[in-house]
């Protein structure tokens, strides 16, 4: 009897087991976002360690019961939910928590909460300065931040713009401040980054700046970090931009040679004697004066007569004088109208070119 009612037991505990296991089903699918599959999702059942990742295309497969709650995670991303009902299939697609990623800022000692920082910092990141068409960093602190000040001190083309934080801070050292790419001191030329490569720019303006820094920082701080691989699909991108540089303001009317040296005859005349002041003599004095002394006070002599003969006594260009210069106007080899090309292609991500150890391209 005993015997017969241990096996029944076991008849029992072995349709119990069965029927548990019945009620597991495999669940798979595909997690995306924008850009396409999303690879590494974090896949766990909630209220258990019992989980998974998604492989390089995105898909996943995972044992669960029906009622179960799967929760998918990645950095970056807003986590989704999802319980697990009659159907097999669960495909999710994921969206970038941008309220997260906006709340971080780099500041000198590595990464603070906006809400919890208490310095004086501006972040400018990629996705504002690909709304502005610029060629240079200087270019993006410009107009981004208040009590920054950038200014122009060359008009050489490709030449950067004199930053400044706090004002002035030496009439002997400079007063840039101090650039930091990616945690290490940059020394060279900061226009020879490509503001494509930045992913975001902070700028430190007061004493928090100096944490790690110490005096160097004392003018602010520039804070780059550039871009990095992300865990997404392949992807590039190629941007162009053309711009025409001319004149806003026309060209005013200028003096020809012959003008200019009868102005500059008159402004040597009067040096000696004005007329309505002086006497008759002491002004046919100072005209002879002038028409003896304009090439010296010019320094130079374009016309094809002597010296003292190029204007007369009457303050008159010499009607025999001719220019025996032909290149005395470079206005036009000067002003004329600048174009400027821009082309740049962001590398394709290691993911695109390679696919399961197989080149695809």
């Amino acid at each position: 009897m005993r015997t017969k009612f241990n096996g029944i037991l076991t008849l029992l505990l072995a349709l119990f087991v069965q029927i548990a296991f019945a009620q597991e089903k495999t669940i798979s699918g595909v997690v995306s976002d924008a850009s396409g599959p999303l690879p590494g999702v974090s896949v766990v059942i909630a209220g258990t360690s019992k989980g998974t990742q998604t492989n390089f295309d995105g898909q996943y497969q995972i044992t669960a019961k029906v009622g179960d709650v799967l929760t998918f995670s990645f950095v970056g991303m807003k986590s989704v939910t999802r319980t697990v009902a009659a159907n097999n299939l669960i495909n999710i697609s994921m969206e970038e928590d941008s309220s997260l990623l906006e709340e971080v800022i780099v500041v000198a000692y590595g990464t603070a909460k906006k809400g919890d920082f208490t310095g004086s910092a501006t972040q400018i990141n990629s996705k504002e300065m690909e709304l502005r068409p610029i060629s240079n960093i200087s270019s993006a602190v410009e107009g981004a931040s208040a009590g920054v000040a950038v200014t122009s001190s060359s008009g050489q083309p490709g030449s950067g713009q004199d930053i400044q934080i706090r004002g002035i801070g030496s009439f002997s050292a400079s007063s840039s401040p101090l650039y930091v790419v990616d945690g290490i001191v940059f020394s060279g030329f900061i226009n020879s980054i490509n503001p494509n490569d930045i992913e975001s720019l902070t700028i430190l303006k007061d004493a928090s700046s100096t944490a790690l820094y110490g005096n160097k920082a004392a003018n602010g701080v520039v804070m780059i970090t550039t871009k990095s691989g992300k865990n997404k699909k392949g992807q590039f991108t190629f941007n162009a931009t053309s711009s025409v540089v001319d004149r806003s303001i026309p060209e005013y009317d200028r003096l020809d040679a012959s003008q200019y040296y009868e102005v500059m005859w008159e402004a040597l005349r009067n040096s000696r004697a004005l007329p309505g002041k002086n006497t008759d003599a002491e002004i046919a004095a100072a005209n002879s004066y002038a028409s003896a002394n304009i090439q010296k006070e010019l320094k130079g002599n374009p016309f094809n007569v002597a010296n003292d003969q190029i204007v007369g006594v009457d303050g008159k260009i010499n009607p025999n004088a001719r220019v025996v210069y032909d290149d005395l106007d470079w206005l036009d080899a000067i002003t004329r109208v600048g174009y400027r090309q821009n082309y740049d292609i962001r590398p394709l991500h290691d993911k695109f070119l390679q696919k399961k150890g197989k080149k695809i391209i």
